[in-house]
């Protein structure tokens, strides 16, 4: 067995001493442990006498550039560490290199020379294991230390993020209260916009275009929606406030065989001082629109018991009307006369006067482009024009003398 090298750690088998003599630095340091068996080591280093550390070891790779001493506790964790990795394979190589340098005394190889090749082979891949290890811990640290500084990155803008999340949801609550507000004050508008647009005319008297007929029929049918409400209309600029309900798919015993129209007393300003229960004969009537003005009339009078008809307490009392004012094939056949252009068109007539029911089909006739007064004008004339021909006959027939 060659001898070991001068640099390299020399070990002596005494009782309690450990010799480590370090040719370079021309010392040599004993490590003597004490009998009383605690963790108490006594260092004699040259010159300087004795040195006392309580709980430390020297490292045996101290003359590779490794720590001169390690506490008992950190030894585990000071062998893994780099530079100690470092300082092994540095004695490793040297150790090697002794071992290459000793001359051969034989010509031929004894078992020790085999077994000597042998461990050599073995150092080798084992030098070479270990400087791949190194190298590994090396990167594995620097991917660890990326990592770490990724994830703090990382959570910072998490943080940022999660500040930046709650403040787009604090903005888009308050956008959509205001979006909530601004549409209460769209729809308000717009519902006072309908009532001044309708207010123009406050006689009783409405007539509803409705448009998109077809679909509002699917929508019907399908449940989507199954009645539809006209624009508010009034008896006078103080009067009631009432609307019409249509389903267009029946209601109750007439669905799906009848249209269905109802009226509908609505809470208005001056409910107060109006007189209740309301009891004025109402008519319906579908137009025609064609020359033919083959119109259905319906008409019906409020049953004053009913809730329907009392003052409303709430925004609208429950409609009451015709469930089957017309018969639905009427209104679904193709080129039918009462829906053209998609478009039909029904009128409300609230009768205050007691209006003749004769008289009726010939107000619905009346052009309702006309002004109201020639409207009513043209009502009274006829009205006279049909008195006179009920008396006409009476008056003009002959006086007959019974004595002949």
């Amino acid at each position: 067995m060659p001898p070991l090298p001068e640099d390299v750690l020399a070990m002596q088998p005494n009782d309690d001493t450990l010799t480590i003599i370090t040719p370079d630095c021309n010392r040599q340091i004993s490590i003597k442990r004490a009998n009383s068996g605690d963790d108490e080591m006594t260092y004699n280093e040259g010159k300087r006498g004795r040195l006392t550390i309580d709980n430390t070891v020297p490292c045996p790779l101290a003359n590779f550039g490794c720590l001169s001493y390690v506490s008992s506790d950190e030894l585990e964790e000071h062998y893994l560490s780099k530079i100690h990795q470092e300082c092994l394979t540095k004695a490793i190589t040297s150790y090697i290199k002794q071992l290459h340098a000793i001359p051969e005394k034989h010509t031929k190889r004894s078992d020790d020379d085999e077994n000597i090749s042998g461990l050599l082979d073995n150092l080798n891949i084992l030098s070479e294991g270990v400087s791949c290890i190194v190298d590994d811990t090396v990167q594995l640290q620097q991917n660890m230390t990326e990592i770490r500084c990724n994830l703090l990155e990382q959570q910072k803008q998490i943080e940022l993020l999660k500040g930046s999340v709650e403040e787009s949801n604090q903005f888009i609550d308050a956008t959509q209260i205001n979006n909530n507000v601004l549409q209460m004050e769209i729809e308000n508008m717009k519902q006072m916009m309908t009532d001044i647009t309708n207010q123009s005319a406050h006689d009783g008297t409405c007539i509803w275009k409705i448009t998109d007929v077809a679909q509002k029929i699917k929508d019907a049918i399908s449940d989507r929606q199954t009645s539809i409400y006209s624009p508010p209309f009034y008896s006078s600029p103080t009067g009631y406030k009432m609307c019409m309900r249509l389903y267009l798919n029946g209601d109750g015993n007439a669905r799906r065989t009848h249209l269905s129209l109802f009226f509908v007393l609505l809470r208005g300003d001056y409910d107060a001082i109006l007189q209740w229960p309301f009891s004025y004969k109402i008519t319906f009537c579908l137009y025609d629109q064609t020359d033919a003005q083959r119109h259905i009339i319906d008409s019906f009078r409020p049953d004053v018991k009913s809730n329907s008809f009392q003052r409303p307490r709430s925004s609208m009392n429950i409609a009451s009307g015709i469930p089957k004012f017309c018969s639905l094939p009427i209104i679904q056949q193709d080129n039918n006369p009462y829906v053209r252009d998609d478009c039909m068109f029904i009128r409300c007539m609230v009768d205050f006067e007691s209006t003749v029911k004769t008289m009726i089909p010939f107000i619905c006739s009346i052009n309702p482009g006309l002004p109201k007064n020639i409207q009513r004008m043209m009502c009274e004339t006829e009205m006279e024009r049909r008195k006179s021909a009920e008396s006409t006959p009476q008056e003009n027939l002959p006086n007959i003398d019974d004595s002949k």
